[in-house]
């Protein structure tokens, strides 16, 4: 042999011996030296199990070809080390491989510990790209793995089926479009199956090829969103818990473009989501955090989008608005006001928060308290509650670190410029004060500007009443400038404050206005 190779005539006495064994009664004392031959040294004489294949193709039935197949195939399989490409190579190459190979292939890949999966599963990928006849059976068998009950199994199947999908390694478009067809619609079975699991071990057995096609493909995302309110509790958390991972790596201009089209219902989109519906806000938010993780911002057709859908998708739809409320401009900010305070109490302390807290935040402090004051408690589904707005100052003045007394006094000198007064001002006054007790000499020059806007002829006198009697005494000139009826009703009403002031009027008589002083009988 040594000889031949260098004379260039090996593949001739290859060629040779192998019709000469083709001409022998099958699996004879010849065919058996012949094959222990050709084992002894496979790498130097797989050509010659080649030809004598070739010869047995040509010159005899397929049975019987199909018999010798066998036995030349798995006899090479034993002989070979688990990670030889030969055996890839000669499955390629071979002119008709028996359906016994499909078993062969099957029994390398059965486990995860086998020391040949990673050549099973690259021979199976192989011969699905390279022998049309072989295609189907060996995609299928990959697809099977892709849901196997060994995650270290599917894990690699999946990769390669997306791949192949994808039309890696693969020459042929015909080819291409097979395998992707084949690879989709399995994966739309795996996820109707996966969505009606009633256990979160067979949904996340069904689920990852499916995510992992979406990687490829982002529109696919539409039939998981719209199948996710009807699936099964097990299937909901599965889908929650994979999902952020494959998020995290999609392009947020193909999400943002899935996400709009589900909330709008869209007549080429599945069914349109539920404005309830958990999945788009993980969506949102996990979009968001990446967003910031990155340093940068989510799309602008993604806030635009979500804003313009907040009024059509109910009393949650200001839940949508929430994950992106740190990249909103300022208007943006302000529109949405009135459907964050829809939200739940928890909600609604969220929100606001996200708005504090942003870097830099759309609205500052001071601005935001504004607006809120500005917001009109309204009836009706789509009001403002009179409550929200209440837990929403407060929410504001809850967070200390932001809403600063500074922030907050200069919000209200604002506030106590309106026209008309709004209906909280005297209650975020309160609040100031007893959040801020440093804050009251501040607080005395609002309570003086609102008593020079003639506050005793709006809604909001109880509560200024109150919030004097609350200062006392650093709110005592401010009794005495009241007007005589307004002081004496007053007084009626808190008998300890007109004592304090009668008792200091007598020792200051003069500092104190001569209508004052007759309202306290002195």
């Amino acid at each position: 042999e040594p000889s031949l190779r260098v004379g260039g005539q090996l593949g001739a006495h290859h060629r040779i011996l192998g019709r000469l064994a083709s001409t022998q009664p099958l699996l004879s004392g010849y065919q058996g030296a012949l094959l222990e031959h050709a084992l002894s040294l496979p790498h130097e004489r797989h050509e010659l199990l080649l030809a004598w294949a070739y010869a047995e193709f040509r010159e005899h039935s397929l049975e019987r070809y199909d018999e010798l197949a066998d036995v030349l195939l798995a006899s090479l399989h034993e002989r070979l080390a688990p990670n030889d490409r030969l055996w890839t190579k000669l499955l390629l190459q071979m002119p008709r491989l028996p359906r016994t190979v499909l078993e062969l292939l099957r029994s390398d890949v059965a486990s995860a510990a086998s020391p040949r999966l990673t050549l099973g599963l690259t021979t199976l990928r192989d011969l699905a790209l390279q022998r049309d006849a072989w295609r189907p059976a060996c995609l299928e068998l990959l697809l099977e793995l892709c849901t196997a009950g060994s995650a270290p199994l599917r894990a690699p199947s999946i990769r390669l089926v997306v791949s192949m999908a994808a039309g890696e390694g693969v020459a042929q478009a015909a080819a291409v479009d097979q395998i992707a067809a084949r690879a989709h619609s399995h994966a739309a079975e795996e996820l109707e199956a996966a969505l009606a699991a009633e256990e979160e071990e067979e949904a996340a057995r069904r689920l990852p090829l499916y995510l992992a096609l979406c990687n490829r493909s982002p529109s696919m995302l539409a039939a998981l969103l719209a199948g996710f309110d009807g699936a099964s509790a097990a299937a909901q958390a599965t889908v929650q818990e994979l999902l952020p991972g494959l998020l995290l790596h999609l392009p947020m201009e193909a999400v943002t473009e899935v996400l709009l089209a589900q909330l709008r219902g869209e007549p080429d989109a599945s069914p349109p989501l539920s404005a309830a519906s958990p999945l788009p806000l993980l969506a949102l938010h996990v979009l968001a955090d990446r967003a910031t993780a990155e340093g940068g911002t989510v799309p602008a057709a993604l806030t635009a989008g979500v804003l313009g859908l907040v009024s059509r998708l109910g009393p949650h739809g200001g839940a949508y608005a929430v994950p992106l409320l740190p990249f909103l401009d300022e208007s943006q900010s302000v529109a949405v006001l009135p459907a964050l305070l829809r939200l739940d109490k928890g909600d609604l302390t969220e929100a606001l928060a996200a708005l504090a807290h942003a870097e830099p935040p759309p609205l500052a402090p001071r601005a935001l308290l504004l607006q809120l004051h500005l917001l009109k408690p309204e009836d009706g589904e789509r009001g403002v509650p009179l409550k929200a707005l209440i837990d929403a100052v407060q929410a504001c003045i809850n967070e200390r670190e932001v809403f600063t007394r500074a922030e907050l006094t200069a919000a209200l000198e604002e506030v106590v410029q309106l026209d008309p007064l709004p209906l909280l001002t005297m209650r975020t006054i309160i609040q100031t004060m007893v959040n801020w007790p440093d804050a009251a000499t501040a607080v005395m020059g609002l309570l003086r500007t609102l008593l020079e806007r003639e506050v005793w002829a709006t809604k909001l006198w109880g509560g200024y009443v109150r919030c004097c009697t609350m200062a006392m005494p650093l709110s005592r000139e401010l009794f005495y400038a009241m007007p005589p009826a307004q002081l004496e009703a007053a007084l009626a009403s808190h008998p300890d404050v007109k004592q304090k002031l009668v008792a200091h009027a007598r020792a200051e008589r003069g500092a104190v206005p001569t209508a004052a002083l007759g309202v306290l009988g002195l």
